[in-house]
């Protein structure tokens, strides 16, 4: 049964990097970001099983998320669901002149939690919005308003004084990354 949860300050001062589902999201990125706490989107926990965290915030979990070891988080109430409930989340997103939208996605809202938990520093990985589809599937809908809730939290964010940095693999192309040592790779984090 899903337990409510209040998100508790536990990684204060910590970096944390958030992986997400996007189609530039790999193996080995996943594995340049394991000396940091990672959230884990969805079926990133693929390429991350050892991540401490997994958001999922729809409903219908398959049993490999129900069997994720670290902690589940999900935004719906199922009474036969291990994991826990910080209700649903919505972002109001400004889109064209006038019109606001709400975006639900899991991704934001791992960014979210990431900040809850008292992140000094957050890495995005696998956040690419105006690029549709994942890393795992053949589906290629676009999010729409995504782009724009990214934008925006990582503006709120920054002004809060959180660093918020893009992993970008080798020299930003998405080329594979040079020969170094995995634990050199999260200091190619930048602001893109």
């Amino acid at each position: 049964m899903t337990t409510t949860w209040k998100i508790p300050a536990d990684w204060q001062g910590q970096t944390v990097a958030v992986l997400a589902s996007g189609p530039n999201m790999s193996q080995e990125v996943a594995d340049a970001l394991r000396e940091h706490r990672r959230i884990v989107v969805n079926f990133t926990h693929r390429l991350a099983p050892d991540a401490d965290m997994l958001v999922a915030m729809d409903g219908n979990w398959p049993q490999e998320f129900r069997d994720f070891a670290g902690l589940r988080v999900t935004g719906v109430l199922d009474d036969d669901l291990d994991a826990l409930y910080i209700g649903p989340r919505w972002e109001r997103v400004q889109m064209e002149a006038g019109r606001q939208i709400e975006v639900h996605n899991s991704g934001l809202t791992a960014i979210r939690v990431a900040a809850a938990m008292g992140a000094s520093r957050i890495i995005l990985a696998g956040f690419s919005p105006d690029t549709p589809g994942h890393w795992y599937d053949n589906q290629h809908d676009a999010y729409t308003g995504v782009a724009q809730g990214l934008a925006a939290i990582e503006a709120e964010l920054t002004a809060r004084g959180v660093k918020v940095d893009r992993f970008v693999m080798g020299d930003g192309t998405g080329d594979a990354l040079p020969a170094l040592p995995v634990t050199s790779y999260s200091k190619k984090a930048k602001r893109v």
